[in-house]
């Protein structure tokens, strides 16, 4: 009898150790994508970068809804390439990969890098499968001001633009 408890004992302590070895322990990683960016010049003599980038999780899922996150960022650059401001929004979204999309949370951030430049205010929303952002900055002791109107979508399958 005391045989059958310390073979139990070990396979018990076994199965817990193999159990605990398969949950993730800590945060899970995650890595970010550059999809896309374009260069635009703008009439002062600067331009603007846009750039997509999504958030890829290390964790795989078998869930039949996925959530993918993203970023849309506008870099302000002035006539001498000297980056002034950015904005950037951020949208997260559920999908299904054949008739579901949402957009279910936006944010935005602000940095400037130039103190020439103030930020004038602005705002962020969803609406469907889009997170859409506006945000105005204002050149100090002029009256020249730049509006930055983007939009971040995701399709029924997950791709981000």
């Amino acid at each position: 009898m005391k045989k059958f408890f310390k073979a139990l004992s070990a396979l018990t302590m076994a199965l817990c150790l193999t159990a605990t070895a398969l949950i993730p322990t800590g945060t899970a990683s995650a890595r970010t994508n550059v999809i896309a960016q374009e260069t635009i010049a703008l009439d002062d003599g600067g331009y603007c970068v846009v750039t997509t980038s999504e958030t890829i999780s290390d964790i795989a899922t078998i869930a039949k809804t996925h959530t993918k996150s993203g970023q849309k960022k506008y870099s302000y650059y002035n006539a001498n390439d000297v980056l002034c401001w950015t904005y950037t929004l951020h949208g997260t979204f559920k999908y299904d990969g054949t008739t579901l999309v949402s957009c279910t949370d936006s944010s935005h951030e602000i940095a400037i890098y130039k103190n020439s430049w103030s930020y004038s205010g602005g705002s962020h929303w969803e609406s469907g499968n889009t997170a859409y952002g506006k945000a105005t900055y204002h050149l100090k002791l002029s009256t020249a001001s730049k509006t930055v109107n983007l939009q971040l979508s995701c399709s029924k399958t997950g791709v981000l633009s």
